[in-house]
């Protein structure tokens, strides 16, 4: 089971899982207790047999490679719903579950960081659950991790030519773009996959309700040369 590490920069206690920060350590220390409660089963759900649980691996995995299309028009964010019972999503994700919600019964994964392939590669049981290779070389696949942008780097546009005299005003519109593109480079969504469960509820004019469950699945597809194999 994956479990929440501590950052205590400034004072702060931060949950790396899903980026939740705490004032104090009893914040954190009772967050992990509610992640442990959502990794208990409900009286909703009921062990299934691990034949079973492995047909629903598969299901997913199948689902998901079905997204990966060879057109650069799909490489997006994309958000797949399929039907499912909870007992099913209890059976593939338990250990991985961060959120539980009592009021609506539904469930959230998060699944983030340099090992979140790998990570999903054990729970889906599937090394290639993320990736599909095509002709030509190129191979369109989930992207799970990406390396920070440092805001740090040297910009381009502040190197000077050595042999000019510097411009004042050009060179303070050229810290206000420095600026600017660090406030978005801070603002940038981190690149995670959400997997969770959720009941549907619906009904028609005479009020007779139906329902069922869904998994959700909710992931970047990217696309590149596949270079381990082109020679």
């Amino acid at each position: 089971m994956s479990k929440p590490s501590t950052n205590t920069f400034c004072n702060k206690f931060e949950c790396e899982i899903c980026g939740k920060i705490y004032k104090r350590h009893s914040g954190l220390a009772n967050h992990k207790i509610t992640i442990k409660d959502a990794n208990v089963m409900k009286p909703t759900a009921y062990d299934l047999p691990e034949k079973a649980i492995e047909e629903t691996r598969r299901i997913l995995v199948y689902h998901i490679k079905e997204r990966l299309k060879q057109s650069s028009k799909h490489a997006r964010s994309v958000r797949i719903m399929i039907s499912c019972t909870e007992s099913q999503f209890f059976g593939v994700f338990k250990g991985y579950i961060h959120n539980y919600y009592p009021k609506t019964g539904n469930y959230k994964c998060i699944f983030k960081g340099i090992n979140s392939y790998s990570t999903l590669s054990k729970v889906l049981g599937d090394d290639n659950w993320g990736v599909k290779y095509f002709l030509q070389h190129q191979k369109t696949f989930v992207l799970s991790y990406q390396q920070p942008s440092n805001p740090n780097d040297p910009d381009p546009l502040l190197e000077l030519n050595l042999c000019q005299e510097p411009d004042p005003l050009q060179e303070q519109n050229q810290v206000k773009i420095y600026k600017a593109k660090k406030r978005r480079i801070c603002k940038l969504k981190p690149i995670q996959i959400i997997i969770g469960w959720k009941r549907k509820e619906k009904s028609d004019v005479r009020n007779i309700v139906y329902s069922s469950g869904f998994i959700f699945i909710n992931f970047t597809i990217s696309r590149m040369r596949d270079i381990e194999n082109l020679y």
